[in-house]
């Protein structure tokens, strides 16, 4: 976006969209040439600056999907359209799109980790340069209320296998058709998976681990999975080393990592 790597861009907020009491999506006003996978930085008057997935991207737009859980993202919940706010990036490494091309390709997501994978489920339903042959999604929520992203659900649901699950329905007044446990048991749902299955899997440490683990026990190769890291980071571009596991740093070398790789990086 700007070519000194420090310095922020003030963009207007052009919508807002309110998901649940917690998260929110917000388009911003302004062109941004990335890839499914990067993060921006997002810096709001008087609270501070932290990483955000890009959960959307259009030619003059692109979308954040924000968890209010602190100072800045609490600051953030109080903006309203038209205010604007400081972006830095695109950074990091995102989603090997030309691997995808032409693949069956699973999406393993859980919670608003399903804002970081929007992305390549509409790159790979859309377009030419990386579409996929097969598309799989399985993704997770908290419970029927916490669900994100209701209306784009549905349409993917018209162009590949969805599974939408929920830990609980317990005191929750809406209505579930879908399913209720953890996405690692709905794993053997998924049709045709084998070795030549891509994979992309997001959410908590312990939920990658035991997904992983599940996939293995279907024959799909580790070489084939992906993963995207959710750890804490600071300056974005590999200088403070608040993201740094052992030689990696997550802003920089991620945090999209093959899980070959990332098998070590794990906490």
């Amino acid at each position: 976006m700007v070519s000194n790597i420090y310095e922020g861009n003030e963009v207007k907020i052009v919508k807002i969209h309110k998901h649940t009491k917690m998260e929110r999506t917000f388009t911003l006003g302004c062109e941004l040439v990335g890839c499914p996978g990067q993060f921006v930085m997002v810096s709001v008057a008087h609270a501070g600056e932290i990483p955000i997935s890009i959960s959307g991207f259009s030619s003059d737009t692109f979308e954040i999907t924000v968890r209010n859980t602190g100072k800045v993202t609490s600051r953030l919940f109080e903006k309203k359209i038209g205010d604007k706010v400081s972006i830095r990036g695109p950074y990091g490494e995102g989603f090997p799109l030309a691997d995808f091309q032409d693949q069956h390709l699973l999406v393993i997501a859980g919670g608003t980790a399903v804002a970081a994978v929007k992305p390549l489920i509409e790159y790979s339903l859309t377009s030419n340069d990386c579409a996929a042959r097969k598309l799989d999604l399985l993704i997770g929520f908290r419970s029927p209320k916490h669900v994100l992203f209701k209306t784009e659900l549905k349409g993917w649901e018209k162009n590949g296998g969805v599974i939408v699950t929920v830990d609980t329905t317990e005191n929750d007044d809406e209505a579930w058709a879908g399913g209720i446990g953890f996405v690692v048991d709905f794993v053997k749902y998924v049709d045709d998976l084998g070795p030549e299955t891509k994979v992309v899997v997001i959410g908590p440490p312990l939920m990658m681990t035991n997904t992983v683990k599940e996939l293995s026990r279907h024959k799909v190769c580790c070489k084939n999975i992906w993963t995207s890291f959710e750890r804490h980071m600071k300056c974005g571009v590999g200088k403070c080393g608040h993201c740094r596991i052992r030689d990696k740093y997550v802003c920089v070398d991620g945090p999209v990592f093959n899980y070959v790789e990332a098998a070590s990086l794990i906490d």
